[in-house]
């Protein structure tokens, strides 16, 4: 996470103009309420573009489960702490690919691009929560651009498939235009994983899938059990979740 903070530093230095701090009070101004008008929704001004302004709504405490005084104050290193474990490592490389996507967009047209982060987050109670962490920019007339994030909580809205970013881009409305999705790049499904994933989707027993594809149900539950592992899952619904 460090030498990405200092890629992202470089970077800002070298091509970026950012609402510096002399804008504080206009960014107040344009986010104060908004909780008011979503509450289901935490807006903060990104602490990594922005380390001079400092914001998050007065919601943010029930949205992310946090003290807003410690999410203020908390470094990059300190918020992943709280990411689900077996998520770290996927979602730094979805900084990355973010990072390296923005990168190649003059910086002119960041406020056009949104980047929407999914992945596992535990609230101070120690219960996870599924949550959606869209990266998004508002360009300020003559002082440059204004990185914000929104989050959401969206465990009672979606099952959790994985960690993956989706880049959208606004034109008469947001599209996707791309999606990264790590697991499914490092742990493909093998031809066989293929077809016994597709079995267990159309409700097939271990018995009625080795009649199926002309194996044991003991070589079923063995290749089901090896799934298990090589996505991080405990049961059936977690590993369709994630082969999704």
């Amino acid at each position: 996470m460090l030498r990405m903070n200092n890629r992202l530093a470089a970077y800002i230095d070298r091509h970026v103009t950012l609402a510096g701090a002399e804008k504080k009070e206009e960014v107040l101004e344009l986010f104060d309420g908004m909780d008011r008008l979503f509450p289901q929704w935490a807006i903060l001004t990104c602490p990594v573009m922005h380390p001079d302004i400092h914001y998050i709504s007065k919601n943010g405490s029930y949205i992310l489960g946090h003290d807003n005084v410690e999410i203020i104050r908390d470094n990059v290193e300190q918020y992943f702490s709280h990411v689900h474990e077996a998520d770290q490592r996927d979602l730094h490389a979805c900084f990355t690919f973010a990072h390296d996507t923005l990168e190649a967009i003059p910086s002119e047209l960041h406020y056009q691009y949104r980047m929407v982060y999914h992945y596992r987050f535990k609230r101070q109670n120690g219960q996870y929560m599924y949550v959606h962490d869209e990266k998004a920019v508002l360009k300020l007339a003559d002082s440059g651009n204004l990185y914000y994030v929104l989050f959401r909580n969206i465990t009672g809205e979606k099952n959790f498939n994985g960690v993956k970013v989706e880049l959208l881009k606004e034109e008469q409305t947001l599209r996707k235009i791309k999606e990264y999705k790590p697991s499914a790049e490092r742990n493909p499904l093998t031809q066989r994983e293929g077809e016994l994933v597709t079995l267990i989707k159309q409700g097939l027993s271990a018995k009625e899938i080795a009649w199926y594809l002309n194996i044991s149900p003991n070589t079923v539950r063995n290749i089901k059990s090896k799934l298990f592992e090589k996505y991080k899952v405990n049961n059936t619904v977690e590993l369709l979740n994630m082969t999704a």
